[in-house]
C-alpha cells in the first residue's frame, strides 16, 4: 500500500512540476513577444523622428510636416504604451513637442543595437 501512495505523490509532484514548467515557457514567450513589439515600436519612432528632422531641415511644406508630425506622435504613443503600460499615452504624447525630435533622433543614433548594451548604457546614466 505504501508503494501506491508514494507513486500517487510522485505523480502529483510531476504534474505540479510540469505545470510550473509550462507556466514558465508561456511567460518566456510572452516576454519575447513584448520585447519584439517594443523593438519594432522603437524603430518606428526613430524612423519617424529622423524623417521629421530631415523635413524640418529642408523646410518642406506644412502638409508634409503635419503628416510626419502625426506619424511621429503615433509612433511615440505606441512606444510609450508598450514600455509604460500604466502611463496614459495621450498624456505623454501631449508633452512631446516637435522641437524634441532633434534631441531624440540624436539619442537614437547614439544607442547601440544590442539590448544588453542598452541596459548597460541605461545603468550608467542612472548611476
Amino acid at each position: 500500500m505504501n508503494g501506491k501512495n508514494s507513486q500517487t505523490a510522485s505523480n502529483d509532484d510531476l504534474a505540479a512540476a510540469l505545470a510550473q514548467f509550462n507556466n514558465g515557457v508561456t511567460a518566456s514567450r510572452q516576454l519575447d513577444k513584448e520585447a519584439k513589439a517594443i523593438a519594432k515600436a522603437e524603430k518606428r519612432r526613430d524612423s519617424a523622428a529622423q524623417k521629421l528632422k530631415e523635413i524640418m531641415d529642408n523646410d518642406a511644406d506644412a502638409a508634409d510636416r503635419a503628416t510626419l508630425e502625426e506619424e511621429y506622435r503615433t509612433a511615440v504613443d505606441e512606444w510609450t504604451r508598450l514600455t509604460n503600460p500604466n502611463t496614459d499615452a495621450a498624456e505623454s504624447g501631449d508633452e512631446r513637442t516637435v522641437e524634441k525630435v532633434d534631441e531624440e533622433a540624436t539619442t537614437a543614433e547614439e544607442l547601440p543595437d544590442d539590448p544588453a548594451q542598452e541596459e548597460e548604457t541605461e545603468d550608467q546614466e542612472t548611476a
